[in-house]
């Protein structure tokens, strides 16, 4: 217990495990040293419940100890991995005690349940090792190889591995300890531990995935297969191999092992020379240790056959025969050798199956690259391998262990067989995937070319060319017959039998009949007739003898080894018509006859059908012509299928006519079927009521069976209607498909509608892929009218086949009537038919339909695009000629005004009964529609694209669903949301029928919202206590924004405090949306900030992302420890929409209400404020854009005035984005102006006041806040303040300023220049020109100072591009801003600055006073204090680098413009020369300008360019850099 102790605490302080190994621990056991040296157990059999109970506890802890984490620094956690990794990388350590002393228990102790947890908790151990081993070196490697490592600095939660790797790595190499495991558990399956048995079991499978090798418990189980005792071989045999479940019988495997002994025995003395080693093969251990380590691959193969399989491996192995015949030789021979003589005779009755599995190939292959041990045996392996590899193997004898011997203390070494079975090559992987495949191929192949064949066995071929004029009359005099008086004629033949011996003429037509059977069975017409002829159909009345006549004439083709000619084809078709014309005459008198329900008659008529197989032959003619028809259109697009031999299909002469060419006899053939139907219904009815005896359970459990079968087989089933086989209901589902022919979509649309009460169970399967093909067939002309130059597939093959004009009609009427029948209760196909249909199956396809409905509204929505643009076009058209352009071609639409009302007549009666269905398949159309990019990237609120208004405006027309009536089917749909089923995956429909609601809000007018007020709120006011999607909560908002703004004041107090409640839920809910990028700064703080990670900007968004698709909501459902994607565009939102909405909702009398709410909101949105990280910025400017919208409304000034105080007031204020510049400007200007005194305190507040900055900063941050102050007024706002800023101004002044402080003062100085008059400025100038005189005196002064400096030392000039003058940063920056100043008055136009035109001589000069040669030069002489500053700065830079001339940094412009100095900081006084050299050249008129200067235009021409470059430039002044 004191080892378990010290093992739990060192869990919890990871580094400690092994820095003080005790002594016995430093020695790692060595090869041929037992490891369980030094452990003795007391007594290894007597072990009382307590303490096996004792044990079981700790091992319990052990386990839930080794899932504590712990937390480690960066240095801690590398310090770990060399720990776990690098010390014990080299396989070089020790085992510790405690687990020396659970391994001891594992394989020494005699009590099995003790043994069994020891070995449990050891296994469990191993394997959460090995898993969070390979973790931490993962994580470890990517952390190491990526620059960006999430956990630098920071603590990181860290699971220890119970075991080094190592450690493990010992056990598995230098000890014998996985396989004493595997003999304790498989020793503990005898039948004295029958108890034990499921445990051990479930412990050996654990303990063969956790192996080293595969072939530890392998070996264990292939040495009981080869026990002398029977019973041993028994077990072994029935025994579970891990993961493999095959049994046999226990005497048979132990036969076929043996005789693959001999084999071995007899490959290995064929190919090894020597007579000792020939001598040790023969000997017992050699033989099993032979057995072991190479024909362990074979065994298993044996021992895995399965019964199911065998059929299929044999016949792969007839197809190698060929190949194998030299193999299969050699080893007959091998085997019938003298020395093995005995063997064969002892188990004769193994010879065959030893000899398949030696030849046997296995296609089971896999392998695993990193962990080898866990591979299978290698399965694949011919005579040829075995072969050599036993030459290579045997005389390397491997050490096993013997079941019933002691366990020696051993250490396990692989043979190379075994070595190379354990990692299968990956070109044997390839060939058998591709043989697997390929076998796969040519199944389903040989599947599709029987199915095929089935098709055209029922088919009857002339032998040689016939009077088909003859037979055409003969039918047209039966047709005229049963159409003039059918009922007697049906009457007569009847009744009329084939009596030979009544007339010679009727003897004359029985033997003609004979004579055509007997040809139909391979003999002579013209032979001797058989005392019995073979008549498969007995005609005994003459109404048989027509209805078989009509099918053997419907069913004859020529063959294609006839020469005929292209009249004979085509008689032929119009035979075969014309039989179907008359069988259709005579079922329908059958019909006629059946709808008396004589029992009589009605059992003649089934007979007549079943002696005559009159369903049968008519669903295969049906399912033939359909095939050719779409053999024909693939060979027009050249995809013919190939051929495999000699086919029933290939003897058949069909011709080469178009598509249509078959169409005749399908629509025909369609009319029979019908006709069928419906007489097949009064023949069940009749069965019914005769099975009505039977239990209604078993009666019912007989009719699924019977229908399942039947309408999954592909044949003709004897004792199902037409409605319930699957010939029918597969020809049904294909037969609008474009390759068919659209000629007879109209027929087998007619088929359907009017067989729908007869087809039973079969209804629901039938109509939904009808249904689906009417709507993609109306896509596709929907599709072709967009796309008329585009070549589609459709447009192919209506360039072949005429379309008629009324297709989408006949398209629509199908449809109608499908959906009305199943759906509606009372429809008027159901009043119409006297067949009652089961409620069950009305339910099914009702079920089935209703999953079709996004289909059908996606493609109503299509048509009613298609509508209103033609409408449009016909309006244009009117206005006169030319004005309508792009006009369609089309022919299919022109009718819009019966295309709309059948449309109409369709769905109004649906959405009557299917409301909620309806809406919520608009919703998933709503969203397979892309919605409208939005021009603003800022815009969260979607705008709804053409194709999504096309659905608004088609549910506005929609009579049964008014506006409140909708608005209570979308908070229906969105309360309880449908999953739609779509092509990939099924996606809930909440967001796109709010985004729907939006659209349709948008389009509704004032009026109508007046009248809907009630509705709304509730749809508003329910879905918001949903959990939804944030996109959700956004639609809500902008559904009651919309509303709001658009809705009058309501005068009903209870609606308008409906109304101030639900927008505070709204706004509450998107609140928290905005805040789920923060998290609380401790436990239980209601502080918060912003998780330290990116978010996602507005700008960075993919252009091509939806925001409120569903795909990607899916996608943005991420962990909570991770900023939402969410958060910035609620931020966003509220922004838009917050401030004006609160405005309205709440009266004047009532805004002090809003107030509460908006403190709420606020506690979200300040975190983000108070964060200036550089991951920050998206929330940042959303958030200061909410706020500065907020701040324009004096009554929310309580919730957000002293935050918004303290941030102004922050050091880290100016550190934002240039962005959320004017958002500030526009809350500290409302911040200064809703409360009068807040302006005079700022610019009163002493510096000495202010805590937050360092005391050489608070003058110069005190002064950068109250020039921003300034800067956020409108012009002349402050002027008032003129004396008290003069005032603060000269009081700086007085009490000495440093150069950041100075720097500060120009930058007010420039803001003055923007915000005041310049009549009010006038007694400011001569504080401003004196500082600025001064800063460059004071810069002149330095580099005076700088050039003693240097001749004092006597250093050199240095080069001008390498300069590094001594000047401080404050110092520049303060030079610089001294620059700009002037810059910027220079930049003012003169008329809107006068005073400065005074001062300007002083610092750039506007005469060329050296080159100036009129009278009196001599006597010229310019005073040093009269030159202007710019000049001796610039001689002074001159005197000190020489020649400046390529200095000038845009020396390459050749024109600029004011404002010259953009810098917003410099390095070096060198990067003010270009900008001295240019003032100092440009104002001394237009004869004096270098050419090497650039020219700058003064006065600017634009002014309000340069007012607004200024303006720009001030701004960038203020920020400074952000965080990282």
């Amino acid at each position: 217990m004191p080892q378990f102790k010290e093992k739990l605490t060192g869990f919890f302080s990871p580094l400690k495990q092994k820095q003080t190994p005790s002594p016995e621990e430093k020695k790692s056991p060595t090869k041929g040293e037992p490891w369980e040296a030094g452990c003795v157990l007391q007594d290894k059999a007597n072990v009382s419940e307590s303490c096996s109970q004792a044990f079981a506890a700790t091992c319990q802890l052990l386990l839930e100890c080794t899932t504590f984490p712990v937390y480690l620094s960066e240095d801690e956690t590398e310090a770990l991995y060399t720990t776990v990794f690098q010390e014990f990388g080299n396989g070089e350590g020790s085992l510790p005690l405690w687990l020396k002393s659970l391994m001891t228990l594992c394989c020494f102790v005699k009590d099995c349940h003790v043994q069994n947890v020891a070995i449990s908790t050891l296994l469990e151990l191993v394997n959460h090792s090995q898993s969070l081993a390979l973790v931490i070196e993962d994580k470890n490697r990517r952390y190491k190889i990526s620059d960006n490592n999430p956990f630098c600095g920071r603590l990181q939660m860290v699971t220890v591995p119970p075991i080094n790797p190592g450690v493990l790595r010992i056990i598995a190499e230098k000890t014998d300890f996985y396989p004493r495991v595997a003999q304790v558990l498989w020793n503990q399956l005898n039948m004295r531990n029958r108890e034990h048995h499921i445990t051990s079991v479930e412990l050996f499978y654990k303990l063969h995935c956790l192996a080293p090798s595969a072939s530890i418990c392998e070996d264990i189980i292939c040495l009981a297969l080869l026990h002398r005792d029977k019973v041993s071989v028994c077990g072994a045999g029935q025994s579970k191999q891990p993961g493999r479940l095959h049994q046999r019988c226990g005497s048979e495997l132990a036969g076929n092992l043996k005789v693959l002994c001999n084999r071995d025995r007899a490959l290995s003395r064929d190919s090894v020379c020597s007579s000792e080693l020939a001598e040790s093969c023969l000997s017992e251990d050699s033989l099993l240790s032979r057995v072991t380590t190479v024909d362990r691959e074979a065994l298993w193969a044996e021992v895995e056959r399965v019964p199911e399989t065998v059929g299929l491996r044999q016949e792969e192995e007839e197809g190698r025969r060929s190949n194998s015949d030299e193999a299969s030789a050699h080893l007959e021979q091998e085997r019938n050798r003298p020395y093995v003589a005995e063997e064969e005779n002892e188990d004769s009755e193994h010879t065959e199956s030893a000899d398949t599995s030696g030849g046997q190939v296995s296609t089971e292959n896999t392998s695993s690259a990193s962990a080898p041990y866990l591979q299978r045996p290698d399965y694949n392996s011919s005579v040829e391998e075995d072969n050599g590899s036993q030459q290579e193997g045997g005389g390397n004898p491997r050490e096993v262990f013997r079941p019933n011997g002691p366990v020696p203390s051993m250490y396990r070494t692989d043979s190379e067989r075994t070595q190379v079975s354990e990692s299968l090559s990956s070109d044997e992987e390839d060939m058998e995937l591709q043989a697997i495949a390929r076998s796969r191929l040519l199944k389903h192949q040989r599947e599709k070319r029987e199915m095929i064949d089935s098709l055209f066995k029922h088919v009857l071929l002339y032998l040689q060319p016939y009077d088909s004029t003859r037979v055409l009359y003969a039918f047209s005099v039966l047709e005229t017959v049963l159409k003039t008086n059918s009922r007697d004629f049906v009457e007569a033949v009847s009744t009329t039998s084939m009596d030979t011996s009544s007339t010679a003429h009727l003897n004359l037509i029985y033997n003609l009949l004979a004579r055509h059977q007997e040809a139909l069975v391979g003999h002579s017409f013209y032979g001797r007739l058989q005392a019995q002829s073979p008549i498969s159909c007995p005609h005994s009345l003459l109404i048989e003898l027509l209805t078989y006549l009509c099918l053997n004439f419907l069913r004859s083709y020529y063959p294609c080894y006839l020469s005929i000619g292209h009249r004979d084809l085509l008689g032929n078709r119009e035979v075969q018509v014309k039989s179907v014309e008359v069988l259709i005459r005579l079922m329908s008198q059958l019909v006629m006859v059946a709808k008396a329900q004589d029992g009589r008659r009605l059992d003649f008529i089934k007979k007549l059908l079943s002696s005559c197989r009159v369903q049968q032959y008519v669903l295969l003619s049906l399912s033939a012509s359909m095939y050719v028809n779409q053999k024909s259109a693939l060979v027009d697009k050249g995809e013919d299928s190939m051929e495999y031999g000699l086919s029933e299909e290939s003897l058949i002469n069909f011709g080469q006519d178009q598509i249509w060419s078959e169409h005749p006899l399908q629509i025909e053939l369609l009319k029979l079927l019908q006709v069928l139907i419906v007489l097949e219904s009064h023949l069940q009815g009749n069965a019914a009521e005769e099975q009505e005896a039977s239990s209604p359970l078993a009666k019912e459990w007989q009719t699924a069976v019977h229908f399942q079968q039947s309408i999954k087989a592909m044949q003709y089933v004897q004792t199902q209607p037409i409605t319930l086989q699957g010939m029918f209901v597969s020809a049904v589902v294909q037969a609008l498909q474009p390759q068919y022919g659209y000629g007879m979509h109209p027929p087998w649309v007619g088929l359907l509608t009017s067989s729908l009460p007869y087809l039973g169970r079969s209804l629901g399967m039938t109509v939904a892929p009808f249904i689906a093909q009417i709507c993609k067939n109306l896509d596709e002309l929907v599709k072709q009218y967009e796309h008329e130059a585009v070549k589609t597939a459709l447009n192919l093959s209506s360039k072949r086949e005429n379309i008629a004009p009324d297709y989408p009609l006949t398209l629509l009427e199908g449809l109608t009537a499908i959906t009305h029948f199943c759906l509606l209760e009372n429809s008027s196909a159901q009043r119409k038919s006297s067949v009652i249909t089961d409620p069950a199956d009305f339910r099914n396809a009702r079920n089935a339909i209703v999953e079709e409905l996004p289909r059908i509204m996606s493609t109503m929505a299509l048509l009613w695009g298609v509508i209103r643009k033609e409408e449009l076009q016909k309006m244009t058209s009117n206005l006169g000629p030319g004005v309508c352009k792009n006009t369609s071609t089309s022919v299919y639409f022109k009718s819009t005004k019966i295309l709309k009302q059948k449309m109409l007549d369709f769905l109004n009666p649906v959405t009557a009964q299917y409301g909620v269905q309806v809406m919520a398949s608009v919703a998933a159309v709503w969203n397979s529609r892309k919605s409208r990019k939005s021009h603003s990237k800022t815009k969260i609120l979607p705008v709804a694209s053409e194709s999504r208004l096309t659905i608004v405006e088609l549910v506005k027309e929609l009579s049964t669903l008014k506006t409140d009536t909708i608005l209570q089917l979308v908070k229906e749909v969105v309360k309880k949301p449908h999953q739609i089923k779509g092509d990939q995956k099924s996606t809930l429909v909440d967001i796109p029928m709010l985004q729907f609601s939006f659209a349709f809000v948008q389009g509704v007018s004032a009026q109508t919202l007046q009248n809907t007020v009630i509705p709304l709120i509730s749809l508003l006011k329910e879905s918001v206590q949903l959990n939804l999607a944030p996109p959700g909560y956004f639609l809500l908002l902008g559904i009651l924004n919309d509303v709001v703004n658009r809705l009058p004041n309501l005068d009903n107090k209870k609606d308008q405090r409906d109304l101030q409640e639900v927008t505070q839920k709204i706004l509450e809910a998107v609140g928290n949306v905005a805040g789920s990028s923060l998290e609380q700064t401790s436990w239980l703080s209601r502080n918060l900030e912003v998780k330290a990670q990116p978010q996602v900007s507005l700008e960075e968004e993919d252009p091509d992302m939806d925001l409120y698709d569903c795909a990607a909501q899916a996608s943005a459902m991420v962990s909570s420890s991770v900023p939402s994607v969410y958060s910035v565009q609620a931020l966003t939102l509220l922004a838009e929409v917050l401030a004006p909405l609160l405005d309205m909702v709440y009266r004047s009398d009532e805004k002090e209400k809003a107030v509460p709410l908006i403190s709420r909101l606020m506690y979200y949105v300040f975190p983000y404020l108070k964060n200036h990280s550089a991951y920050n910025v998206p929330s940042f400017r959303a958030s200061a854009q909410l706020l500065s919208s907020l701040s324009g409304y004096a009554y929310t000034k309580r919730a957000w005035k002293k935050e918004a105080s303290e941030l102004f007031m922050d050091p880290l204020f100016f550190q934002m984005d240039t962005t959320c510049v004017s958002h500030w400007k526009s809350i500290v200007d409302h911040l200064l102006t809703h409360e009068k005194t807040m302006f005079k305190d700022l610019m009163s507040m002493q510096s000495s006041s202010l805590k937050l900055f360092p005391n050489y900063e608070q003058k110069a941050m005190l002064l950068k806040r109250q020039a921003f102050a300034i800067f956020s007024g409108e012009l002349d706002q402050y002027h008032l303040y003129l004396p008290l800023i003069q005032e603060r101004l000269t009081e700086n002044l007085r009490l000495g300023q440093t150069p950041s402080v100075a720097a500060q003062m120009f930058l007010t100085f420039r803001v003055l220049l923007l915000r005041i008059s310049p009549q009010h400025l006038t007694s400011l100038w001569p504080i401003m020109v004196t500082e600025l005189i001064q800063a460059f005196d004071q810069l002149e002064e330095c580099l005076i100072e700088e050039e003693m400096t240097n001749k004092s030392s006597g250093t050199q000039a240095v080069e001008v591009n390498g300069c590094t003058l001594t000047f401080p940063q404050t110092e520049l920056d303060f030079f610089l801003s001294a620059c700009k100043f002037l810059d910027t008055a220079l930049s003012f136009p003169p008329d809107r600055m006068p005073l400065f035109q005074m001062y300007r001589w002083a610092f750039v000069p506007e005469v060329d006073a050296d080159g100036y040669s009129g009278p009196g030069n001599s006597l010229v002489e310019v005073d040093q204090e009269c030159k202007p500053r710019i000049v001796r700065i610039m001689e002074r830079l001159h005197k000190r680098y020489g020649d400046l001339n390529g200095v000038s940094e845009g020396s390459h412009v050749k024109h600029l413009e004011f404002p010259l100095l953009t810098l917003p900081t410099i390095s070096n006084i060198m990067q003010l020369v270009s900008f001295f050299k240019i003032l100092s050249c440009n104002f001394k008129g237009p004869g004096t300008r270098s050419m090497s200067v650039p020219t700058v235009e003064y006065p600017a021409p634009n002014s309000e360019a340069v007012m607004r470059k200024l303006e720009h430039n001030i701004e960038c002044e203020f920020l400074e850099n952000m965080d990282s």
